[in-house]
């Protein structure tokens, strides 16, 4: 057993690394960082092409997408009510062109996906695509991103955001696992990507089948959308919340929603939270499957 966390580990580990420390280094090795979002959208593809026996038969992909939005809405919303702090009342001007930018990532990740489903119609039964090696590669590219993130100081409040994130999604598995026949740890590990879409589910689907990257995928989908919604709502009353509920993506593609809506405090534990949850996602995701 130990054998195989390791071997699941250690790559993940030394792509994450490697790409950290070359960042840290050469700093022209920023420039790479830009190919995230190409990678992201082939990798995404590439899901689509390797779920798309599941997302194309309407009897198994429905149910699928009934339970990651239930577990998605009990993880985003426990989350953010959890965080929730008196506040006074602050009078809040909403533009919706500020929501427009995830939205559109939100809605081109759905694409690629789908794209990748229609494609695996023409694709040779039997035929294996290996989405393996994208996935390292982006990882590789997230520690150079990484090697960027400067956090001025440590507060209790930097801890506390992300802890409590991961204390609720070990409580929303343990209730979603009495409404679902799958156990408890395989909610742990289907909700472990902590909104990071774009790695839970390639790399659930690697680690246990396909069905389960598929639930992992869209819970993390529809966790972005929830972070979207209630930054719009939210974002200034109560920043905690929100940033609990955008996990991983607080530092990536909902930060700059966040910079607008938050004290530069604030945005500090937006970057610690995300930071750390996205270090624990790939790691967390391969303990639960394989203890």
């Amino acid at each position: 057993m130990w054998g195989l966390i390791l071997a699941s580990i250690l790559p993940i580990a030394f792509a994450l690394a490697i790409g950290w420390i070359l960042g840290k280094k050469y700093l022209s090795m920023q420039k790479l960082v830009g190919l995230i979002g190409y990678a992201i959208w082939l990798l995404l593809i590439i899901v689509g092409i390797e779920f798309g026996d599941i997302l194309t038969n309407p009897h198994v992909g429905f149910g699928l997408i009934g339970q990651a939005f239930v577990y998605a809405s009990i993880v985003s919303l426990l989350t953010f009510f959890c965080l929730l702090k008196k506040t006074q009342s602050i009078a809040v001007k909403a533009n919706i062109k500020d929501i427009l930018n995830p939205i559109k990532e939100c809605v081109i990740a759905i694409a690629m996906v789908g794209i990748g489903a229609v494609l695996s119609l023409l694709v040779p039964k039997g035929y294996d695509i290996h989405s393996s090696y994208l996935l390292y590669f982006i990882i590789f590219l997230i520690g150079i991103d990484l090697s960027t993130v400067k956090i001025l100081k440590i507060t209790w409040r930097h801890v506390y955001v992300p802890c409590i994130a991961i204390l609720v999604l070990i409580a929303s598995a343990g209730l979603v696992s009495l409404i679902y026949p799958q156990s408890f740890k395989v909610w742990l590990m289907l909700g472990g990507g902590f909104g990071w879409f774009s790695l839970s589910g390639s790399l659930v689907a690697q680690l246990s089948n396909e069905e389960f990257g598929t639930v992992a995928l869209l819970t993390d989908l529809f966790r972005e959308f929830y972070a979207i919604i209630l930054l719009y709502l939210y974002g200034k009353k109560q920043p905690n919340g929100v940033i609990g509920v955008c996990g991983a993506t607080a530092m990536d593609s909902t930060l700059p929603f966040i910079k607008h809506n938050c004290s530069e405090e604030e945005v500090q534990i937006a970057i610690f939270s995300g930071f750390v949850l996205t270090v624990l996602a790939p790691f967390w995701i391969v303990l639960c499957a394989t203890l």
